[in-house]
């Protein structure tokens, strides 16, 4: 699905990107220009850098 139409860029990109390491809101827009121009994307992207952060991160910490 289309999370940032100015861009023309879509959940499964986001979320490739997050699994590249790029998982910061600032690293996403220099990488892939989410929420740079009209803004509207960014309650999406954030929703998807939470779930990633919720989902990953704390297994990554659990695995320690």
């Amino acid at each position: 699905m289309y999370v940032c139409i100015c861009h023309d860029v879509k959940d499964t990109q986001i979320k490739t990107a997050m699994a590249q390491g790029v998982d910061t809101l600032e690293s996403l827009q220099k990488t892939l220009s989410v929420g740079t121009c009209c803004g509207c994307c960014m309650p999406m992207v954030q929703d998807l850098l939470d779930e990633y952060h919720t989902k990953f991160v704390a297994v990554d910490a659990m695995a320690s």
